[in-house]
């Protein structure tokens, strides 16, 4: 006879010949509570009225359309003279897409910029400065180009 496996733990087998033990339940007893991550992982999600009982549904739902958000470039009004000394200025070359109100404007100026927030031409228009929206290219339905000055 021989005495094979003998002087090591497991006799070879690892963790499956040590008896059942306690396994939290048969099936899918816990889904709900202790066994939620096996049940993720293992793609049997349960859906709403299936199991009486148990939750509904679980991790991601639906299509996220992504992408479909566009933030602007902006820049404060209190920004505006670091960038440059002279009273014109057209945003839209530095790139940037709109003006914002926050703090305070020194000197007259005139701003060639998209968009504006209602709080920067308030800023702009107390000092006696301009806010310009540049011309667009707007193209008609017969197939001609019209130039129009942007909207706000």
């Amino acid at each position: 006879m021989t005495i094979r496996g003998r002087g090591t733990r497991t006799h070879g087998h690892g963790k499956t010949w040590r008896g059942k033990g306690k396994r939290g339940g048969k099936g899918w007893a816990g889904v709900e509570d202790h066994r939620k991550v096996s049940a993720i992982k293992g793609g049997k999600l349960l859906t709403g009225g299936s199991r009486k009982g148990k939750i509904g549904h679980m991790g991601k739902y639906g299509f996220n359309r992504g992408g479909l958000k566009s933030s602007a470039n902006s820049i404060n009004v209190s920004q505006l003279e670091r960038l440059t000394d002279k009273t014109e200025i057209d945003l839209t070359e530095l790139g940037f897409d709109k003006l914002l109100g926050s703090g305070k404007l020194g000197k007259k100026m005139k701003i060639k910029v998209r968009a504006w927030s209602k709080r920067a031409e308030e800023k702009v228009n107390a000092v006696g400065g301009k806010l310009i929206a540049p011309a667009t290219k707007k193209v008609s339905a017969v197939g001609g180009e019209i130039v129009a000055p942007a909207n706000k």
